[in-house]
């Protein structure tokens, strides 16, 4: 059942923190998934809500890089299926030179407020990605604009060439098998768990010799255009975004986020715990979410949160 717009899932907010990860009810929920609406996600709405079906999972969100695309798709999708779904969409913004992810839920989909943030990325992305090859190439390669186009050819991003796609092309060119800087991110290498993503991570990211900024939305704005359109906003993985520096989460709940996605995929038990100590202080609830995608963070399973067993609160 797809829930109106405006309602929230029923998020955790009495757990425990020496049983952190289990509160009343008994729902498993994954609120962040990416589908290939996404430039770096790889399945269908449909291949996704069958997929979360068959994990077990009864409550899920879409919820791709600024655009709800994939998210609109699944609406008619899950109708006929026993799954609670909630709209979503995970924006790019920034905060004080700092590059965050923020997620709306419950959002009017239909608004032109989500489109025109697509249609700005999108105009960005082609620059952005002639920008990173020039410096992809500079650390010893030779890639060409075909063989990012062979990567990325038929997605809903073709244009836009992201670290995972460089990696994706570097890894799979034969001229390249030997070579010492891709070592780490091939079998057995101590970046191979999610080789793809972890290239950009190390390369591509914001402060990395290959990053290509663009401008996105200051994270004040953003939270706005969420609260407009009848969401809730809500700060995605924090413990990757604030580089260790997690006493910003204090400003940054001050700014109006409704949320933190303490159970990530990427967070610790004692991070999760940190995080959700902090939400209680503020006042603000908590969410789970995998960021699952697919090929690029193949480590990354739907449902995996961070916290195993995962049951939601029922209120």
């Amino acid at each position: 059942m797809t829930k109106p717009y405006g309602s929230i899932p029923p998020f955790l907010r009495n757990g425990g923190e020496d049983d952190y990860a289990k509160v009343n009810g008994s729902h498993k929920a994954d609120l962040h998934i990416h589908s290939c609406y996404s430039a770096d996600g790889e399945y269908t709405p449909a291949e996704l809500v069958q997929m979360c079906m068959d994990a077990g999972i009864s409550t899920m969100a879409i919820a791709d890089h600024n655009c709800v695309k994939g998210a609109q798709a699944a609406i008619e999708i899950v109708k006929s299926t026993q799954l609670n779904y909630y709209p979503a969409i995970e924006i790019d913004c920034t905060y004080q030179s700092t590059n965050f992810h923020v997620l709306g839920y419950g959002i009017n989909l239909e608004s032109p407020d989500f489109e025109a943030i697509e249609q700005s990325v999108r105009k960005q992305c082609a620059d952005a990605s002639q920008k990173s090859l020039r410096l992809v190439n500079r650390m010893g390669f030779d890639l060409t604009g075909e063989d990012l186009k062979e990567v990325t050819s038929g997605g809903y991003w073709s244009e836009s060439w992201t670290g995972e796609a460089f990696a994706e092309a570097l890894l799979k060119n034969e001229k390249y098998l030997e070579n010492d800087l891709l070592r780490p991110y091939r079998k057995g290498g101590n970046r191979s768990d999610n080789p793809y993503v972890n290239f950009y991570w190390d390369y591509c990211s914001q402060g990395k010799p290959c990053y290509a900024g663009m401008t996105y939305p200051d994270m004040r704005d953003v939270i706005d255009i969420i609260h407009c359109n009848n969401g809730k906003a809500v700060l995605a993985h924090p413990g990757v975004n604030l580089h260790g520096d997690f006493d910003r989460i204090d400003q940054l709940i001050l700014l109006g986020l409704d949320g933190i996605e303490a159970y990530s995929s990427y967070h610790s038990p004692e991070v999760a715990r940190w995080f959700l100590r902090k939400a209680r202080q503020h006042g603000v609830f908590v969410t789970c979410g995998s960021d699952f995608h697919g090929r690029t963070k193949p480590a990354i399973q739907l449902g995996h949160c961070g916290a195993e067993p995962f049951f939601m609160e029922r209120v």
